[in-house]
């Protein structure tokens, strides 16, 4: 019977995200984890947390198999097996929790402290072993609920920490049969529902604007590939500059063409030749200095500026260990899968005296590469999820995205091949989009004079000195216990 309400647990953790948005499920999956786990022994509790983590990333992210499948030249079996392997990686670190977790009947608060450490500090590991794949983070699902208070301030890390600790204490009033507990919840449930979420800073100067036009083609990675189409796609984008658009800002996706624009080619013709001060274009595209090849964005105006992604997708932009996985390389035979990363000092892109913070797809998963430290700034990130369809990832993708709107007090300008492509407010608020599957434009001005959040100063300092403090004390402690 514990294995079907663990599938119950896990398929709840899911629904707590986009699109299904079901936020208060989080706290529901995981009262439901701790009753299941609470009076097991360490190595039942470890294998629990692993299917746990398992069933969590097969429903949530199995769509990784779907670019396998579709561009990778692989059949069925092939990517079904180096997904689950995949899954598999990444649910490891959940052992840990398993292993190290005591009841938290024996102990009230140390134990419940514990447990939500725990799975901060798993979520740490998960977002850097091989790399780092900080995807369904607990603390992504809160985006609009009361914790829009803690990002700007803590973080998502922090955020993870508080809904594991409350969940944590509510699955302890359940198994006590707690009448305080219950009071608990219903304070919590009625502060969770009512409280008003739109928290983020409002005192910025309307006057500094900014006028944009996001540009979603809908163009698939079938589609982008075949040579046949090249001039095509070309042509698709040089009729949309063509219409001459007044926005300040013009904005194309991620990697917009699958190759090397030369600067002989009439849409870098077109789009150098109509750009200057008032009129500005931003695109992905590859680019190339000496023997590397980089995933770009692209600004440009009178002079052009480069910014190369530096987080880049193993086995989807790079091989990791090439050597080793050579062989895998070329079975998966992703185009331009061993690009170059970008260097980790690399100079702002400048509008004006607007910076833009530069956020090529899979970096907007990583906070620490959001190089926030201006009052002018805005947030720009291009991605291309066309890789994984109508699947649950550009729901995922634009949902973390709101999440770093939160955490650095930002606007975003989101554009993607085909779809989400939206703006965020401050926030983290979604004011406008395009949906998935649909050729479309978002024009409009946001205000790009807002003050720095607390997050954007100091980063995950909060939660990583109370990880610290906490594994200090209870060391200190068990050696004060061995000595009496």
């Amino acid at each position: 019977m514990n294995w079907i309400y663990l599938l119950f647990s896990a398929a709840f953790y899911i629904l707590s995200y986009s699109p299904f948005d079901n936020k208060i499920l989080i706290f529901v999956s995981f009262i439901i984890l701790i009753v299941i786990i609470e009076n097991l022994p360490s190595k039942k509790k470890a294998l629990h947390l692993f299917l746990y983590a398992f069933i969590i990333h097969l429903l949530g992210v199995s769509w990784v198999s779907q670019s396998l499948l579709t561009y990778g030249s692989l059949d069925y079996l092939g990517s079904l097996l180096i997904t689950l392997t995949f899954i598999i990686i990444i649910s490891l670190p959940y052992v840990i929790i398993g292993i190290l977790h005591k009841p938290i009947k024996e102990n009230r608060l140390t134990n419940i402290n514990l447990f939500a450490l725990l799975f901060v500090s798993v979520e740490f590991i998960k977002s850097w072993i091989f790399g780092g794949f900080p995807w369904l983070l607990v603390g992504h699902s809160q985006s609009e609920t009361i914790f829009n208070f803690i990002y700007p301030i803590f973080g998502s890390y922090a955020v993870t920490y508080i809904v594991v600790l409350i969940s944590a204490i509510l699955s302890k009033g359940w198994l006590e049969k707690s009448k305080s507990y219950v009071v608990f919840m219903f304070i919590f449930l009625i502060i969770y529902h009512f409280l008003p979420t739109d928290i983020a800073d409002k005192d910025y100067d309307q006057k500094q604007k900014l006028t944009f036009t996001i540009y979603q083609p809908n163009i698939y990675p079938q589609e982008s590939y075949d040579l046949n189409e090249y001039n095509n796609i070309q042509k698709k984008y040089i009729n949309f500059l063509e219409k001459k658009i007044s926005s300040e800002l013009i904005i194309f996706p991620e990697t917009i063409v699958p190759y090397e624009l030369s600067n002989s080619s009439l849409l870098y013709k077109k789009m150098s030749e109509i750009t200057n001060n008032d009129i500005n274009i931003i695109t992905g595209l590859f680019t190339k200095d000496k023997d590397k090849i980089f995933n770009s964005m692209v600004f440009f105006s009178e002079d052009i500026q480069i910014y190369n992604k530096r987080k880049l997708v193993p086995f989807g932009e790079y091989t990791p260990w090439y050597n080793t996985f050579f062989e895998l390389a070329e079975a998966l035979n992703i185009p331009l899968s061993n690009i170059s990363h970008g260097s980790k000092n690399q100079k702002n892109i400048i509008l004006g005296d607007i910076k833009i913070i530069p956020v090529i797809c899979f970096e907007s998963t990583f906070p620490n590469l959001v190089n926030s430290y201006d009052t002018k700034e805005l947030l720009v990130n291009i991605s291309n999820d066309s890789w994984f369809g109508n699947s649950l990832a550009p729901y995922q993708h634009l949902q973390i995205s709101q999440i770093r709107a939160l955490e650095f007090n930002r606007f975003i300008l989101r554009a993607t091949n085909t779809g989400i492509s939206a703006v965020i407010n401050n926030n983290g608020k979604v004011l406008n989009y395009i949906p998935n599957d649909t050729e479309g434009v978002i024009s409009g001005t946001v205000p790009v004079n807002n003050k720095r959040s607390i997050y954007s100063q100091y980063g995950d300092i909060g939660i990583l000195m109370l990880l610290f403090l906490s594994l200090l004390i209870m060391i200190v402690t068990r050696l004060t216990m061995r000595h009496e």
